[in-house]
């Protein structure tokens, strides 16, 4: 067995599309998007070749996340990490994460995310731990008042954008959307993929938010499929309509209500305190667990930092890459560190926060 590891050449997509349809039980319908992202490259899709046939592959997807400021700064989203059962146990995932890894580095991205349940693997690769917010909430039965939510059509995208937006202008690490990548990412134009936005009108028929919903099915002791929880996956409004807001966060509690199902709700704290609380007492900080983080430039988050104006810690890199980026981004401090006080004083915990609407 020689292995080849490169960059996948563009007549190999069919074939990377059946690699990772084998691998996961999502079709090539789920993947097709990532090579019809705008910010695509050849260079950014990994593979490791055997006798001629693609047996591992690794993606890594570009977005530009907001500052505390507004200004963007660029992450690689690491996907689609897979082998081949037959293939396991060589090291060809390690292999490929490494030249991702160059590839990474070599180009403008800021730090890379990624969301697995394997941390050991990613730490022995330089990858930290960094929860992001989620939290669980005991749905209960909430008045909507006559509000109607309907799933969204496509002449409603206009609307869903200014309001997403108005809402997340000031939440650091949620993606700035363009029009093309609603479009690509969303598969806006997707009846099926669309289903998960819903728009709220008032009683007198007005437009006034939309909130994703996402279903997420288990088992029950017999083996029948059920739904366990609903997931408030983000959701969009003027953030001065607070009576709005509250309809949003009503109908999800009522939908997981409906369901039997727990809430999860993708929300900063100040969010969960502001909108969440006055409708539900059982709330907990639950986290994304399966979020790790590694720093691709480090002066690309000195430089981040300063523009937030404040002068960066000159030891920034003692605390490791969780603790800086949890610094950069206003997120909570990660478990295994505790940042300076001083240093919280100058750049605080911030409304951060990351949608599963743009997962990868």
């Amino acid at each position: 067995m020689s292995p080849q590891f490169r960059a996948l050449r563009p007549q190999e997509q069919a074939e990377c599309l059946d690699l990772w349809a084998r691998v996961f039980s999502p079709s090539h319908d789920y993947f097709e998007r990532y090579f019809r992202d705008p910010l695509w490259q050849p260079d950014y899709t990994r593979v490791c070749v055997v006798d001629g046939r693609l047996v591992a592959a690794m993606q890594v997807v570009r977005r530009p996340v907001r500052l505390a400021n507004g200004a963007p700064l660029w992450m690689a989203g690491i996907a689609n990490v897979a082998t081949l059962p037959g293939y396991r146990g060589h090291g060809f995932a390690s292999q490929l994460l490494r030249d991702l890894h160059a590839v990474m580095d070599a180009e403008d991205f800021a730090f890379g995310l990624l969301f697995t349940g394997i941390h050991d693997f990613y730490a022995r690769l330089g990858w930290e731990r960094l929860p992001l917010p989620l939290y669980q909430a005991t749905p209960t039965p909430v008045d909507l008042g006559g509000w109607r939510f309907r799933i969204a059509e496509p002449d409603d995208l206009p609307r869903l954008q200014r309001w997403y937006d108005a809402f997340y202008a000031d939440h650091p690490l949620t993606v700035a959307r363009d029009d093309a990548y609603w479009r690509n990412w969303t598969r806006w134009d997707d009846p099926t993929w669309r289903a998960k936005f819903y728009l709220a009108e008032d009683p007198a028929g007005t437009p006034r938010g939309y909130l994703a919903l996402e279903t997420y099915h288990g088992r029950d002791a017999q083996g029948n499929r059920i739904v366990e929880g609903i997931g408030l996956a983000e959701l969009g409004a003027d953030p001065a309509d607070t009576e709005a807001v509250r309809r949003l966060v009503g109908f999800a509690s009522q939908t997981a209500h409906m369901a039997g199902a727990r809430l999860d709700i993708f929300l900063p704290e100040a969010d969960i305190q502001r909108w969440v609380r006055p409708l539900l007492s059982d709330v907990r900080w639950v986290g994304q667990g399966s979020a790790m983080v590694r720093v691709c430039c480090w002066q690309t988050v000195y430089d981040a930092l300063e523009s937030l104006s404040a002068p960066a810690p000159e030891s920034l890199a003692q605390v490791g890459q969780a603790g800086a980026l949890a610094l950069l981004l206003g997120l909570p401090d990660p478990p295994q560190v505790a940042l300076p006080a001083e240093w919280r004083t100058r750049y605080p915990v911030r409304p951060a926060c990351y949608s599963p609407v743009d997962s990868f």
